[in-house]
């Protein structure tokens, strides 16, 4: 097992926390993807990667029918537990290359946070063989931004991270983007056809146990051994009690890029 696969793997491991503690999808993301590809009632969805179900829960409460892959089993489980009053959503544990679905039944393919760990020769050719004639892929992103007043927070957490190297390594040379920086996704424009991409600005306050539970769903804090883990977390719990009054204000901005089939 290579680092990317045992990385890819490592979310398994906080399944309830992942649950408790990830941000939701906006609404304005939500609806301007079922928009953009115009969604009907009976249409059938494929979701990528769910994890506990943030973009999914949308959808299913639109009453789409949607099968959802998710590699790790404790993830699949906490998401199975939550869909169980939804007949037309399936949970299936595997790994999206491995898992066998027919071909030309999907009206859209969607992945949320989770698209980048796709094994580069299925990502593009095997969504693109399980879509409809006209079907959509959908590409959604949890971005880490810049607040544009200085990132004070982001900067007086480098000197930590520098020295614990999360994921076991550290980039001097890291900055968020500002939203207007955000590009969509690439797609393989051979077999896709780009025509959407919008960000979603998004501010979460965090006490600093909340900030650290988030950090604990990332796979490079994930990846840490336990008791360095546990250092790097009190040392970013005390600098948000002692140097930011006991809570943060986090920017992101999530993403949709739509692109439809050839």
């Amino acid at each position: 097992m290579n680092k990317d696969t045992k990385l890819r793997a490592t979310f398994n491991k906080e399944a309830e926390l992942y649950d408790l503690i990830r941000p939701s999808y906006p609404e304005e993301l939500i609806n301007a993807l079922i928009k953009i590809v115009q969604l009907q009632e009976n249409s059938k969805l494929l979701e990528i990667g769910p994890g506990t179900g943030q973009a999914t829960e949308p959808l299913a409460k639109r009453g789409y029918e949607i099968i959802a892959v998710e590699l790790g089993s404790e993830l699949a489980e906490v998401a199975r537990k939550k869909f169980e009053e939804y007949e037309k959503v399936e949970i299936i544990t595997g790994a999206f290359e491995d898992v066998e679905l027919s071909k030309s039944s999907f009206d859209l393919v969607y992945s949320a946070t989770a698209f980048h760990w796709v094994k580069p020769e299925f990502k593009f050719n095997k969504p693109h063989n399980l879509l409809k004639d006209g079907g959509h892929l959908a590409i959604i992103g949890t971005n880490h931004i810049s607040d544009e007043k200085g990132d004070e927070f982001f900067f007086a957490t480098q000197p930590i991270y520098k020295k614990y190297k999360p994921g076991g390594k550290y980039d001097d040379d890291l900055r968020y983007k500002k939203v207007s920086e955000l590009k969509a996704d690439e797609v393989d424009e051979n077999l896709f056809r780009p025509v959407f991409f919008q960000a979603f600005p998004l501010v979460i306050a965090y006490s600093a146990e909340e900030y650290a539970q988030l950090l604990n769903t990332y796979s490079p804090q994930i990846s840490m051994e336990p008791d360095q883990r546990a250092r790097f977390m009190e040392e970013i719990k005390e600098l948000v009690n002692e140097k930011f009054g006991g809570s943060i204000q986090k920017h992101f901005a999530m993403t949709l890029t739509i692109a439809k089939k050839k």
